[in-house]
């Protein structure tokens, strides 16, 4: 069922932490509905976002995928932090607990060394000094291109 909602557009992939067995296939066919405008990806308003803070203010309380540039990175008190814009003051940035963090890294993927890298990540915006999207386990980031 949900292979058929996602493949015609209908419905966006969401995964929790433990419930991520065939994610990435779900993101494949996601792809394919949204290169080919199906369903939900015809509407300008299900679009993948920019991480434009000021764009991202409008999406504040929402679900969103955002695609951009990690521009910095940094752990700060135990939280990593992936920057997209100069100024973590008000630009996009996708925040990952520590105790996250080890999903992460059995996973192979070191949040520090993302800088520069090219990612798509799908979460709850929410305003933390800008836009912000916490993520908890490493399907909700895709890595488009590596640094």
């Amino acid at each position: 069922m949900q292979d058929a909602l996602v493949s015609a557009g209908w419905a966006r992939v969401y995964s929790w932490p433990g419930e991520t067995a065939g994610i990435a296939e779900l993101l494949a066919l996601e792809a394919e509905a949204r290169e080919a405008g199906h369903g939900l990806w015809s509407d300008p308003a299900y679009r993948i976002r920019t991480p434009d803070p000021n764009l991202l203010a409008l999406d504040l309380d929402s679900v969103q995928i955002v695609e951009g540039r990690v521009i910095s990175t940094a752990q700060v008190d135990g939280r990593t932090y992936l920057n997209f814009g100069f100024d973590y003051r008000s630009d996009f940035t996708i925040s990952i607990e520590a105790r996250d963090r080890r999903a992460f890294e059995t996973a192979g993927i070191d949040l520090l060394a993302l800088e520069g890298a090219e990612v798509r990540v799908r979460g709850w915006v929410y305003a933390m000094n800008g836009p912000a999207i916490t993520i908890d386990h490493p399907e909700r980031l895709e890595i488009l291109s590596p640094p």
